[in-house]
């Protein structure tokens, strides 16, 4: 399994961007992303900044109140400290970075769980998307860019009363047959606790914490 570094957390916010539409750009070493659909402005990534880079990128903070600033870590608490001391406040704490063998996996598209649900697939470019609908309804969807080998995987959602009843798992497994299309290696996603769990179910596993901070007003 592939180390974590600047390569690869770049490869994963380029394809995170591509899935969602989102134009990048970089500052220094840090790779940003547009958020044309949110905030309108951008949202920096940093893997393991130093004190000094993590300054850098609080002094941005001073353009916009709306900015924000992703630290991808193993220092949970050491990032905390230094967010206190440059004037940042934590938006978000409980996501994880994780990666996954695309090897061995199944390039044939799964069934659907129920004869009544039915999908929607689009694979445009490098960029796949799956949908589920209940009677024309979308109940679960999600996401797969793939770029330098690796499979960026996002924006998987079950509707709250669809739950536990394997949606999630199918649309991975859809996801996954596409970007094997594009002769994905690995994949990469960033996971919510909920998540986690379906997660490491299908094979994933942890690379770091991802912890989100924006500007104290």
């Amino acid at each position: 399994m592939r180390a974590l570094d600047d390569d690869l957390l770049e490869t994963w916010v380029s394809g995170w961007a591509q899935a969602r539409g989102y134009r990048t750009r970089h500052e220094g070493r840090f790779p940003a992303a547009l958020l044309h659909d949110r905030t309108n402005d951008w949202e920096y990534f940093a893997l393991e900044p130093s004190h000094d880079e993590f300054a850098a990128l609080a002094s941005s903070a001073r353009h916009s109140p709306t900015r924000l600033f992703t630290i991808v870590t193993t220092r949970v608490n050491e990032i905390y400290g230094a967010a206190t001391v440059y004037g940042l406040q934590v938006r978000s704490t409980d996501e994880v970075l994780m990666i996954a063998d695309m090897s061995g996996q199944d390039i044939e598209a799964p069934v659907p769980p129920w004869e009544d649900f039915e999908t929607e697939t689009t694979h445009e470019g490098n960029v796949g998307s799956v949908t589920v609908l209940s009677g024309g309804t979308p109940i679960a969807q999600g996401r797969v860019a793939v770029v330098n080998g690796h499979a960026v995987f996002d924006r998987i959602v079950t509707e709250p009363g669809f739950r536990r009843m394997g949606l999630g798992s199918y649309v991975m497994r859809a996801l996954t047959a596409l970007a094997l299309e594009d002769d994905a290696d690995s994949g990469l996603l960033v996971a919510s606790v909920d998540g986690q769990e379906l997660y490491r179910y299908l094979g994933w596993e942890s690379l770091a914490s991802v912890v989100m901070f924006e500007p104290r007003l």
